[in-house]
């Protein structure tokens, strides 16, 4: 079961590169999706709800009141400086997953995005994620994979990085162009400066 999560911020994208979380872990695409508070998230948490009843069974409904069984869904937003009211997942995959614009190509399909760039902490995007279950010493709950994500459109950056537009002042209206006068006086007995 897959399913398309609702527009989300993004935070720490390693979706270009696999990255290990620790030292000797095995390496893994991953991000955080940020919701803002007030979102809709049923048709995740259906989802999740539905993957732990498929997987624990019964036991499921009172594993989850009591904390037993892990959920996805974060609240501690505080001490990772995301917005009052917010939840987030933390999202991973062993597979590079597939990462488009929302505008469409000739084909009318989404245009992928190559440029690592264009995914950084703050943008808006959603993501393709599919719930699974686990159980393994003494750990047991149900997270999400990432699939695939789609960029929406930008947003103030989460880790305060500005363009180098924005931070410097030119100093000088324009480059003067290089004509051939300029190199006049370089011979092949003289040495080049390039």
């Amino acid at each position: 079961m897959t399913i398309i999560t609702p527009k989300a911020r993004i935070s720490y994208p390693h979706v270009f590169e696999p990255r290990a979380a620790a030292p000797g872990a095995e390496p893994m695409y991953s991000c955080s999706l940020v919701f803002e508070a007030g979102t809709d998230l049923s048709a995740l948490k259906k989802a999740v709800i539905e993957t732990a009843r498929e997987r624990f069974g019964d036991k499921s409904d009172a594993l989850i009141k009591s904390g037993k069984l892990r959920l996805p869904f974060r609240t501690d937003v505080e001490e990772k400086g995301y917005p009052e009211g917010a939840v987030f997942i933390n999202i991973r995959t062993k597979s590079k997953p597939g990462i488009v614009d929302r505008y469409a190509g000739t084909d009318g399909k989404p245009v992928p995005i190559t440029d690592p760039d264009e995914i950084y902490p703050g943008c808006y995007v959603r993501a393709s994620v599919r719930p699974y279950a686990y159980d393994t010493n003494g750990n047991r709950g149900v997270s999400l994979a990432l699939c695939n994500i789609q960029k929406l459109e930008d947003g103030e950056r989460f880790d305060g990085r500005k363009a180098a537009q924005d931070e410097f002042e030119a100093l000088e209206e324009s480059r003067k162009p290089v004509s051939a006068n300029d190199l006049i006086g370089y011979g092949a007995d003289e040495e080049t400066p390039f």
